[in-house]
Order: structure tokens, then C-alpha cells, then sequence
């Protein structure tokens, strides 16, 4: 007489289990480097913004733009030797 070789019941639900949980773990991992991925393009394009955030600060308290801006806007001229007052 053969006999029929069948798997276990519980041999077949284990083997479901695992490849359930690899294609969620799979999917995870996925999931997360995106997300990484998303945050690194966050962080560069704040970087950029910032550099020309201070290239910006950096021409506004430019001296030679403040001087114009003093002469052209607000009318001021290098004070005369009489308006100078030295303190001692």
C-alpha cells in the first residue's frame, strides 16, 4: 500500500504567516525610505532657502547700500566739521 505524504495544517498556516509578514515587512521598508527619502528633499530645499535667506541679509546690511539708502531715501549727507562733536 502507498502512502500519501501530506503537509501538516499547521505547517501550511506557518508557512502563510511568514509570507504575509515579509510582504508587510517588505512594504515597510518601503514605506519608510520614502518617507526618508521625502524629509532628505525637505531638509535640501530648506537648506537652499536659508543660503539665500543670508545672501539677501548680507546685501541689506551691505554698507554701501545703507549709505545710498541714507542719501536717496531719507535725504542724509556726511555731517559738516561744525555738526561733529567729539566726546572726551
Amino acid at each position: 500500500m502507498k502512502r500519501k505524504k501530506w503537509l501538516p495544517v499547521w505547517a501550511v498556516v506557518i508557512v502563510a504567516f511568514l509570507a504575509i509578514g515579509t510582504v508587510w515587512l517588505r512594504l515597510s521598508i518601503v514605506g519608510t525610505t520614502y518617507s526618508i527619502t521625502q524629509a532628505e528633499k525637505t531638509i535640501r530645499n530648506l537648506q537652499i532657502e536659508r543660503e539665500l535667506a543670508e545672501h539677501k541679509l548680507a546685501a541689506m546690511k551691505s554698507p554701501r547700500r545703507l549709505e545710498q539708502l541714507a542719501r536717496t531715501k531719507f535725504g542724509l549727507s556726511h555731517p559738516k566739521a561744525e555738526q561733529v562733536v567729539h566726546i572726551k
